[in-house]
């Protein structure tokens, strides 16, 4: 894929997530700390950190497929390893095995030192490129 994904995601934007890299290897988003994001003990709140790894994940489904349209998550589980206290946090994620429109899919958040925050495993579904909610209806 020649550019970045194309597709908004207006609660990724608000966070303020950035899309560095995305390859049909892998995807890469960065997160800077700012006080609306923290716990209260001061610390990137958990929640933050799941919809990076979700969104990350979702991002490297688009990449393998070399597919603009929506993705679905169907599945996820999450352990967190570490506090994230640092002032930026990376993550990144890779698709370990895709079908026709299914992907199982890894991705991992860590600090600006390196140091494993997080990691995710998940189900992805890339859904028709008309990606309206009639196919996602239809489905169920």
């Amino acid at each position: 894929m020649s550019q970045l994904s194309r597709v908004r995601i207006p609660f990724v934007e608000h966070l303020g997530i950035r899309l560095l890299e995305q390859s049909k290897e892998r995807a890469v988003i960065a997160l800077d700390k700012r006080p609306e994001l923290l716990n209260s003990w001061g610390s990137m709140h958990g929640g933050v950190i799941m919809t990076m790894l979700d969104y990350v994940m979702g991002a490297a489904v688009r990449g393998h497929y070399e597919a603009d349209q929506s993705v679905l998550t169907v599945d996820m589980s999450l352990g967190f390893m570490n506090a994230a206290f640092s002032e930026s946090i990376t993550a990144e994620g890779r698709v370990l095995h895709s079908g026709r429109s299914t992907a199982f899919c890894e991705a991992e958040a860590r600090d600006h030192n390196g140091t494993l925050l997080a990691k995710a495993i998940g189900t992805f579904k890339l859904l028709p490129k008309a990606g309206g909610r009639e196919e996602m209806r239809s489905e169920s």
